[in-house]
C-alpha cells in the first residue's frame, strides 16, 4: 500500500511526497524523509518532546504531546491511520493532538511521527492494539467494572441480562445460581467487532431466585431457540442424542447460541423411552445425568431453559387421546385409561422435578409438547379432547409442586389443544395452581403450512401474511397476556428452500422470521425458533425445494440460516415487550 506523508510547517506549510511502502504493522522508513528548510534558523536548536512513545487502544483516540522548539517544526507521519494536528503554540512550545483511527488490522500496528526543526529530529512512536478481547472476572455479589478503551462513537451491546451498561461503566447483578456464568460485551467497530468476556463466580440458590412472575421472566426470554432433533430423538441409551442429527451438544454450541443473541433455549426431551416400564417407570440414570449436563450448559451461559416431555414415542401425545395410533378410538369416557396415563405422567415428572428442584427460575418445565396434534386422527376433535388435556395439565402441575424446593414456585408451561392458536384461544382453561402468576401457555406456529414446512409438492415459496399473523398473536394477548399469563411460541419455522426466484423467497423467509420476532413479544409471546441442525451442504447435498429450517450449524459453530437469522435480529431490535 502506498503511504502518504503529512507535513505541517509553522508558519509555512510544506508538502512532502514520499513513495515508501510500509507493512501492515506500520514500520517506519526514514530514507525518504526530506530535510527541513533551515534558512534563517539558529544553529543552536533544542528540540524536545514530552512523550516519545504513545499507546492507543483498538478503538483509537487522541492524546496530546508538547514539543519544545524555538523555531518552526515540520511534522511527518508514516502511517495513514496516525495524524498530528497543531492545537496551540507560543513560538517555543507547540501542542499537538496525536490521533489514531480505529484499528482494522489483523495484528497490532506501529507508526511514527517525525518532528524536524533545523538540523534536529525527534520521533514519536505510536503503537496500537488490534484487539480488545479480554476476560474480566467478578464476584457473585453485585459489583461493577469499567472498560476504558471503548470509544464513544461505537455501538456496545451486552448479551447477558445480569450485566447493565452506562457508557464505559458496567454493573452486574448478584449471581443467585450455583453455577459460574459468562456474559459477553460486544464492541462493534466500522467493519469488525470485538468481545470482552465477563465471568461471574458461582453464587447459591436462594428463595429470592424464584420471586419473579411468569410475565417478568417471559419479558427476559426472547429471542429464543430450540435444541431440536436432539434430546427428544428416538434411539437407545445415550446414542439417542445423535440419532436424528450428528452433533453431540457441547458447552461451545450453547455459548454460540448465547453469543448469537438468543436468551432462552427450549430443550425438547424424551423420558418415557428412557425409563424402565417394569421398575415403576424409573428413568435411566445415565440419561438423566446427560440431560442435566445439557441444562447446565445453558445455566452456565446465563440462558433461560424450557425442558419438556416431547413427542416421546407418542405415549401420551397421541395415545393419551386415542387408544390407537392408527385410527381414532375414543377414550373420552374411559376414566381408567385416562388415569393410567396420568399415573405415568406424574411418575415421570416427579423424578424430573426432584432432580432439578434446586435450580433457580432460569429453568422452566413444559408438561407436554403437541397434545393430539396428529392431523389425521384429531383434526376435528379439538373441542371434545381439550377436557382430557386439561386433566393431564393439572396432573403435571400437581406432580411438580409436590416435590417442593424451588419447584413450589417454579414457572410451568402448559400446552394448548394441539398447540393450535385458534383452539387454544377458544377452548383452553388453565389448571389450578397454588402460587400466583407462575403459569405460561404454550402454542406453536407453522402458518401457513404450505410456506413454512410443507416439504412436498404444493409448497409456496413466498409469504405475505403478516396481517393474519398479527391477528392470531393479538388473540393470544387478549385471552392470556393481558391477564398476566405469557405465551410461549414453543416452535416456529419456515423452511429455507432452493427455488427459481431465490431473491424473492429469501425476502419472504426473512420477513416471516422478522414478523414473528417483532409481533410476538409485542403481544406478550416468546418465540422459540425451531432448529433441527440439518445443514445439507455438510453432507454434499443441496437444500432443494424441501429446504431446511436450521439456523445454527452446530458442527461448525456458525450461523447457517443467515436469512432467518437476519429476520430474527431485525424483528427483535424492532419490538417492544407487550406494546
Amino acid at each position: 500500500m502506498r503511504n502518504r506523508f503529512t507535513q505541517l510547517l509553522v508558519p509555512v506549510l510544506i508538502f512532502a511526497l514520499a513513495s515508501s511502502t510500509f507493512t501492515n504493522c506500520g514500520d517506519d522508513n526514514d530514507n525518504d524523509i526530506p530535510a527541513a528548510d533551515t534558512t534563517g534558523q539558529s544553529a543552536s536548536i533544542s528540540l524536545k518532546v514530552d512523550s516519545s512513545t504513545l499507546t492507543f487502544p483498538k478503538g483509537g483516540g487522541t492524546q496530546t504531546v508538547t514539543v519544545t522548539s524555538p523555531s518552526a517544526i515540520t511534522v511527518l507521519t508514516n502511517a495513514q491511520w496516525l495524524q498530528a494536528v497543531l492545537k496551540d503554540n507560543d513560538g517555543t512550545s507547540y501542542i499537538y493532538d496525536i490521533t489514531a483511527d480505529i484499528c482494522t488490522a489483523a495484528s497490532d500496528r506501529t507508526g511514527e511521527i517525525t518532528l524536524l526543526a533545523g538540523s534536529e529530529k525527534a520521533t514519536i512512536t505510536a503503537t496500537q492494539r488490534s484487539t480488545m478481547s479480554q476476560t474480566i472476572t467478578v464476584d457473585a455479589a453485585a459489583s461493577s467494572f469499567t472498560i476504558d478503551d471503548i470509544p464513544a462513537s461505537v455501538e456496545v451491546t451486552c448479551d447477558a441480562l445480569w450485566i447493565s451498561q452506562n457508557g464505559n461503566s458496567f454493573a452486574t447483578s448478584a449471581n443467585t445460581t450455583n453455577s459460574e456464568r459468562t456474559g459477553l460485551v460486544v464492541i462493534k467497530f466500522d467493519s469488525s467487532k470485538d468481545t470482552v468476556f465477563v465471568t461471574q463466580k458461582a453464587g447459591s440458590v436462594t428463595a429470592l431466585s424464584m420471586q419473579s412472575t411468569a410475565m417478568e421472566i417471559a419479558a427476559q426470554m426472547y429471542p429464543a431457540w430450540n435444541l431440536g432433533n436432539t434430546m427428544e430423538a428416538t434411539g437407545s441409551g445415550l446414542g439417542a442424542e445423535t440419532s436424528w442429527q450428528r452433533t453431540k451438544t457441547t458447552q461451545d454450541i450453547i455459548n454460540l447460541v448465547k453469543a448469537s443473541g438468543f436468551r432462552a433455549i427450549r430443550i425438547p426431551c424424551s423420558w418415557y423411552i428412557h425409563c424402565d416400564k417394569n421398575d415403576n417407570y424409573k428413568i435411566n440414570a445415565d440419561w438423566m445425568a446427560r440431560v442435566k449436563e445439557v441444562v447446565d450448559y445453558c445455566i452456565n451461559a446465563g440462558l433461560y431453559i424450557e425442558l419438556n416431555d416431547h413427542w416421546d414415542s407418542g405415549w401420551i401425545e397421541v395415545l393419551g387421546f386415542s387408544s390407537s395410533d392408527k385410527n381414532y378410538v375414543s377414550i373420552i369416557d374411559d376414566d381408567d385409561y385416562i388415569n393410567s396415563k396420568i399415573e405415568i405422567l406424574q411418575k415421570l415428572w416427579t423424578q424430573i422435578a426432584t432432580e432439578f428442584k434446586d435450580y433457580d427460575q432460569h429453568l422452566i418445565f413444559g408438561g407436554l409438547n403437541e397434545p393430539f396434534q396428529e392431523w389425521s386422527l384429531f383434526n376435528d376433535k379439538h373441542a371434545v379432547l381439550t377436557p382430557i388435556l386439561e386433566k393431564y395439565n393439572q396432573a403435571f402441575v400437581d406432580a411438580v409442586r409436590a416435590t417442593g424446593g424451588n419447584n413450589a414456585e417454579r414457572v410451568l408451561a402448559v400446552q394448548g389443544p394441539s398447540t393450535n392458536i385458534a383452539s387454544t384461544v377458544s377452548y383452553m382453561h388453565l389448571p389450578t395452581d397454588k402460587p400466583a402468576n407462575k403459569l405460561m401457555v404454550e402454542v406453536h406456529y407453522y402458518d401457513p403450512y404450505n410456506f413454512t414446512i410443507n416439504g412436498g409438492t404444493g409448497y409456496s415459496a413466498t409469504w405475505n401474511a403478516e396481517s393474519s399473523l398479527k391477528n392470531s398473536f393479538a388473540s393470544l394477548k387478549a385471552k392470556f397476556s393481558d391477564n398476566g399469563v405469557p405465551v410461549l411460541i414453543g416452535e416456529y419455522a419456515a423452511n429455507w428452500r432452493e427455488v427459481t426466484n431465490q431473491e424473492k423467497h429469501d425476502a419472504s423467509v426473512k420477513a416471516f422470521y422478522k414478523a414473528v420476532s417483532k409481533w410476538g413479544p409485542a403481544n406478550g409471546l416468546v418465540p422459540f425458533a425451531w432448529d433441527t441442525n440439518y445443514c445439507p451442504e455438510n453432507e454434499n447435498k443441496k437444500r432443494g425445494t424441501g429446504g431446511t429450517g436450521t439456523i445454527i450449524d452446530r458442527a461448525n459453530l456458525k450461523i447457517y440460516g443467515t436469512v432467518a437469522y437476519s429476520g430474527i435480529v431485525e424483528g427483535t431490535a424492532a419490538t417492544v415487550w407487550m406494546h
